[in-house]
């Protein structure tokens, strides 16, 4: 009996859904790309129904339904943490409750979302571990025949990440780490301390620290280690999760708010926090470096231990904490792993997928499909859908064959022109890898200043990403691994650092993204292309958006180009370019 399995995230942040069958994942898909609101956590209505649609498939044909959310798992320690936490347990359990008493109705959910009656729907129902989810999401995506899982996040399921060996279809358990004790609360405290109190900050925090030194180090250890056999340990004297009811609260809209995680204690450790509006000082800028340095020792001591106990040194790893970049590059360059796979949606909507897989492979016995080598699983757009939102926009426009387009966009590259690129499928996970992104020449002087005023209005130390050639990589990069997912930071080489003075950060690193023809055939030739006339082999990647979701309709797509000051838009067959000699306050 073949299998179609839908994978859903909901009632967490980055709700999601995901199409699996025999043949692997078919469709994947956010919530927030569809509604527009950053990572949106309620049910994954829009999502659920579009990953349907992009498969050619209708929910009467689904054989299993998996979420990514599993009410049985855990219970002693939920009890425990009830009788040391009296009031917030309490409320813990009854907002627990009615979470998991909705989506026990998964199936009227989804019949709702489809526009179908429940009784129609025959799938079988599994529930599927948070954290266990993280790690099938990785291990079935990739082509090791085993490795060690390693997750590690905020929470989910009363866990904050596990250990596991994984082989064949298998995913054996071998340690957890469980609430309060949080690597993910660690980093988000101290993020929240600085003054980045929005959901899902924890990245410009990152980007910051290359511009500190790691003056607040000894304070920081302070908060966290890692013991072999116990896990994650806070010092939970400076923080204040574990006394309210849950970190972070949903609008009915389905936006997300976060609640500051850290106690006064923090404040007699670190000095005063920084508000949200206030001008950046030294001072915070060194934290966020002690941040990253503490967060990166304790991040390779947790995978030491995870290779110790398991004997391997491939290792897949899924989770907030994973999206880390500098940290996967330390465990990289520093040998600590021989090989890793971080899934693209490393978060909370990868475990749609996670979720599917586990269910698909694990419990239903299905083999493995082979690797999944790239993200491009999302909606994609016709020429004949484009041609209609062109014609409508009012803006010039001209029709392009393949090779037109790839000339015409090296060239406006090669003379510092800013691009949006609206091509194929879009992406699965956060990260923007050619398909709906905003390309630069990398080494076109004042580029990320140029970029940030006309485009992108974000912090001026938040980093650009380089794309490169996959044979490149090693050229102007000290790293060998590819990277596929942008989700590993390397040191870049001194002889390229001029050359790609827009993508190099403050610490000489780029978080680097390897194209090959074989993933992205499009992306890669107009790499090819570029580097034919100016002798580079990179380009500035960042997400096509302006502090918005990435881009999902090609509405949006010429809309965010109309309303900002990029300069042209290759979206499908069609080139818009606008015309010289304009003010700048025309454009």
């Amino acid at each position: 009996m073949s299998r179609l399995v839908l994978g859903i995230n909901s009632a967490h942040p980055d709700a999601a859904a995901v199409l699996v069958s025999e043949k692997g994942i078919l469709a994947a898909i956010c919530e927030e790309r569809i509604n527009r609101k950053k990572h949106c956590a309620g049910f994954p209505t829009q999502a659920i129904a579009e990953v349907l649609r992009i498969a050619g498939a209708s929910v009467t044909d689904l054989t299993d339904i998996a979420i990514a959310r599993d009410s049985k798992a855990n219970v002693a320690r939920k009890a425990m943490f009830m009788l040391r936490h009296p009031r917030s347990g309490m409320g813990l359990a009854q907002w627990s409750f009615g979470v998991h008493k909705k989506l026990a109705g998964a199936h009227e959910l989804v019949a709702e979302a489809t526009g179908v009656a429940p009784e129609r729907i025959k799938a079988d129902f599994h529930r599927v571990e948070h954290h266990v989810a993280h790690a099938a999401s990785s291990f079935f995506c990739s082509d090791f025949e085993r490795a060690v899982a390693v997750t590690t996040d905020g929470v989910g399921d009363f866990c904050s990440g596990l250990i596991a060996r994984c082989e064949g279809s298998t995913i054996n358990v071998l340690a957890k780490n469980y609430w309060p004790h949080s690597f993910g609360v660690f980093y988000t405290a101290v993020t929240n301390f600085l003054g980045f109190n929005k959901y899902g900050e924890e990245y410009k925090v990152m980007g910051m620290a290359a511009y500190g030194q790691p003056t607040f180090l000894e304070p920081m250890r302070r908060l966290v280690r890692y013991a072999p056999g116990a896990g994650m340990r806070l010092a939970l004297p400076y923080y204040n999760h574990h006394y309210t009811v849950h970190t972070h609260t949903q609008t009915e809209e389905g936006e997300i708010t976060v609640k500051p995680m850290w106690s006064e204690r923090l404040r007699d450790l670190l000095g005063e926090p920084r508000e949200r509006k206030a001008p950046y000082e030294q001072k915070h800028k060194d934290m966020a470096a002690s941040l990253q340095r503490c967060f990166e020792e304790v991040y390779m001591a947790y995978v030491d231990d995870a290779t110790r106990r398991t004997g391997l040194r491939d290792a897949v790893m899924a989770g907030g904490c994973a999206l880390n970049g500098v940290g996967n590059g330390r465990l990289m360059m520093e040998h600590h792993l021989d090989r890793v796979y971080v899934h693209p949606a490393a978060g909370d909507d990868g475990t749609a997928s996670g979720a599917a897989l586990y269910a698909l492979h694990a419990i239903l016995g299905v083999p493995r499909s082979g690797k999944m080598n790239h993200a491009y699983l999302g909606t994609g757009w016709t020429d004949e859908q484009i041609e209609q939102d062109a014609r409508a926009s009012g803006l010039p426009c001209r029709k392009l064959d393949r090779a037109a387009l790839l000339e015409t966009a090296s060239a406006a590259l090669s003379q510092g022109k800013v691009i949006g690129w609206f091509q194929g499928r879009e992406e699965w996970g956060p990260r923007a890898l050619g398909n709906r992104s905003i390309l630069c020449h990398p080494g076109w002087p004042d580029m990320k200043a140029i970029l940030n005023a006309r485009v992108k209005n974000r912090e001026t130390f938040r980093p650009f990403a380089p794309a490169i050639k996959l044979e490149r990589l090693s050229d102007c990069y000290e790293g060998s691994h590819e990277v596929p997912f942008m989700n590993i930071v390397y040191k870049t080489r001194p002889e390229w650092r001029q050359r790609l003075s827009a993508t190099n950060h403050d610490d000489n690193t780029g978080r680097v993204q390897t194209v090959s023809r074989e993933q992205n055939a499009l992306y890669y030739d107009l790499i090819d292309a570029f580097e034919r006339r100016t002798g580079v082999p990179v380009l500035l990647n960042t997400s096509f958006n302006e502090n918005e979701p990435i881009v999902h309709t090609p509405a949006q797509a010429i809309g965010c180009f109309g309303r900002t000051r990029m300069d042209c838009l290759g979206i499908g067959s069609f080139w818009f370019e606008k015309p010289q000699g304009l003010k700048e306050e025309q454009l």
